[in-house]
């Protein structure tokens, strides 16, 4: 299976990097080092528009340890990109000490993706990772959408996730980004977050799909 995870995950770069050359590109874009915050339906979005517009820096994202995981690390990879394999969901402590990982290697350069909704929901309900990481990496979090027309929904996934089509039109949408400091408590903060990924995500509108 890992070989035909690693042959899925090519393909699914090969197609990044068609949509990503053939699309037209809007909005403002931070050029900035930072941990791009973006709900889970954004992921497939979100790497194709880094792809563009931040092919300077070098982005490091959570994975799962799931064939679908194997596929997205296969995909990164191809892209130059990299990825922290996440524990099974009720792994707390494992789950924090991957988010410190992640934050590892946002302070020797990378940029560092999360989607704050993921792995595996609830649709668009924060969970602290993403402060985790920006509060342990030093990195102001940047809360992102990106709408994309003409798109495809998956409405059969829980995340009913966004499929850019090649020669579509991109908009990434940003909210002011949100500092964390060193020892600030994440509870405040989780609030502020869901409030800038949910307005991030109202300005992006509906896509088509």
């Amino acid at each position: 299976m890992r070989l035909v995870a690693g042959i899925l995950g090519r393909t699914m770069a090969l197609y990044v990097r068609v949509v990503a050359r053939t699309a037209r590109i809007h909005g403002s874009v931070t050029e900035a080092q930072c941990v791009l915050a973006f709900w889970h339906e954004y992921n497939l979005a979100a790497a194709i528009a880094a792809h563009r517009t931040r092919r300077h820096m070098r982005h490091v994202s959570f994975s799962t340890v799931t064939f679908r995981g194997d596929v997205m690390n296969a995909m990164l990879a191809a892209l130059g990109a990299g990825s922290v394999p996440l524990p099974d969901e009720n792994e707390r402590a494992e789950g924090a000490r991957l988010a410190r990982e992640l934050a590892r290697l946002g302070r020797e350069g990378a940029s560092l993706g999360v989607s704050p909704d993921g792995p595996v929901g609830p649709y668009r309900r924060a969970k602290p990772g993403a402060l985790i990481v920006a509060r342990e990496s030093g990195l102001h979090l940047q809360p992102w959408a990106v709408r994309a027309e003409p798109a495809l929904r998956m409405t059969g996934r829980w995340d009913r996730h966004i499929v850019p089509l090649p020669f579509c039109r991109l908009e990434v949408v940003e909210a002011p980004p949100i500092a964390v400091g060193p020892r600030e408590p994440l509870r405040p903060l989780l609030a502020r977050l869901q409030e800038a990924l949910d307005d991030v995500a109202a300005r992006a509108g509906a896509t088509s799909g």
